[in-house]
């Protein structure tokens, strides 16, 4: 009896069951990310069809400005990526961060308290007197003197450039140094 083939036999069908399952799962798998896969490809189709438009220019007169471009995109992201961390980290060590103002939450007990017995007092004073009816002779008089008052204000006003003037004299000491 050959007993390399009888245990190659045994292991074949004792692994064919494990091996069809796993057949069944990648199949069942790959059926449900197909669509998935296909949108995958089209989107990296989509992305570099830019990239195609510009290899068509690429001669070795337009290499250079691969090469200058490249450089530069580098070097901008690099610069803004080493300035990023560098600011976060110094805010983070220096602690320069600014905390929000805790608000209060509304009134405690003891504003509520003061405010109702300010309310109470309020309340409790005497009435405010009428209002005085006053003659027209003394709202007329009144409005002179406001007018008056308004004139003189507006006078002010204009010469307030000239009275604020210093003017300065020469002193006769400061000659002589």
């Amino acid at each position: 009896m050959d007993y390399l083939a009888l245990l190659k036999t045994l292991s074949f069908y004792s692994f064919y069951p494990i091996f069809l399952v796993l057949k069944f799962l990648g199949l069942l798998l790959f059926a449900v990310s197909a669509p998935f896969l296909r949108l995958a490809q089209y989107s990296i189709q989509v992305c570099m069809w830019p990239l195609r438009f510009l290899a068509k220019f690429e001669v070795r007169k337009y290499l250079t400005l691969y090469i200058f471009v490249g450089v530069g995109l580098l070097v901008g992201i690099m610069t803004g990526a080493t300035l990023h961390y560098a600011s976060t980290f110094l805010i983070a060590f220096m602690d320069l961060e600014s905390q929000p103002e805790e608000q209060p939450r509304g009134r405690t007990m003891a504003s509520y308290r003061a405010g109702r017995r300010y309310k109470i007092q309020q309340k409790n004073r005497a009435p405010p007197m009428p209002p005085v009816a006053t003659s027209p002779r003394v709202e007329s008089t009144f409005k002179d003197e406001f007018a008056n008052l308004r004139e003189r204000d507006t006078l002010s006003k204009r010469r307030s450039l000239l009275a604020s003037t210093i003017l300065e004299e020469d002193d006769s000491s400061e000659a002589a140094f």
